[in-house]
């Protein structure tokens, strides 16, 4: 967590029956939540994000059935790595959001916040045989750092789960579900929504220069690779008070917008 999120919280009381470390969870989970609203990027009330609650092996996830509006810390839902509720949250969790998400945090320790949506621009991306094409300065952080995944119905069979990790791989930190939709990981969950808010950038950017019916200009492979560095290093940040200037900026935002949303 940045030094602007640890000044926000610092003033702010954590309720009884949670730990400091799990109300903070709640609170960054639930603030993704409410920004993936605000940027329209939801499908009713499905498709998920899921918050390893840190030094745990519990996962926070939201309760099936509600609006990404509204969601707030107390009501999302803490899991174990096995898709069981081990709080008495009297709301149920979409199974397809456990079995997906469950497997990534296990296949991949290092990997805190899993996001997952069904955005149109990625949808039709996900739906091409060339994938995702990066064009542009931002796109290029996904250089060499997209798996791939083929459909095989909802995901509902655990069977499919160790296949899911292997598509992700050892190193990428996005996931194309082939016809289906994209997750992004990160250490953090503002990591994986930076990343989400980019890739779908980078898919309607995609779409609009496909149908363009020019010929594409793509930078060099050894440009692409130094930008990617870049922004994993910290250097596009440059010049920041935080790694991600961003994420407290939309905490700013959201309590503006609703000044009860942490309840």
């Amino acid at each position: 967590m940045d030094q602007t999120m640890k000044d926000i919280f610092a003033s702010a009381v954590t309720p009884a029956g949670y730990s400091d470390i799990e109300w903070k969870a709640r609170v960054e989970l639930a603030l993704c939540y409410r920004m993936v609203d605000y940027y329209g990027w939801t499908t009713q009330v499905y498709n998920h994000i899921s918050y390893r609650i840190p030094g745990t092996e519990h996962l926070l996830i939201n309760a099936f059935g509600l609006l990404y509006s509204e969601i707030t810390p107390s009501n999302l839902v803490k899991i174990d790595f096995d898709g069981n509720k081990v709080d008495d949250s009297p709301y149920p969790i979409n199974k397809a959001g456990s079995v997906i998400h469950t497997a990534l945090h296990k296949g991949r320790p290092d990997v805190h916040c899993v996001m997952h949506t069904h955005n149109p621009d990625v949808q039709a991306v996900s739906a091409l045989k060339c994938g995702f094409m990066p064009l542009y300065q931002e796109a290029f952080m996904f250089y060499d750092r997209i798996g791939y995944h083929d459909f095989e119905g909802i995901v509902l069979d655990e069977s499919e789960q160790q296949r899911l990790v292997d598509s992700l791989g050892p190193t990428n930190h996005t996931l194309m579900l082939n016809n289906h939709g994209v997750v992004t990981t990160g250490p953090d969950v503002a990591w994986a929504f930076m990343r989400m808010y980019q890739i779908i950038q980078g898919c309607q950017v995609q779409l609009k220069v496909m149908a363009s019916g020019s010929e594409l200009l793509q930078a060099s492979e050894e440009a692409m690779i130094k930008t990617r560095e870049q922004f994993e290093g910290g250097d596009a940040q440059g010049g920041a008070e935080v790694r991600l200037p961003e994420w407290p900026a939309y905490y700013r935002l959201m309590s503006r917008l609703d000044p009860n949303w942490i309840r």
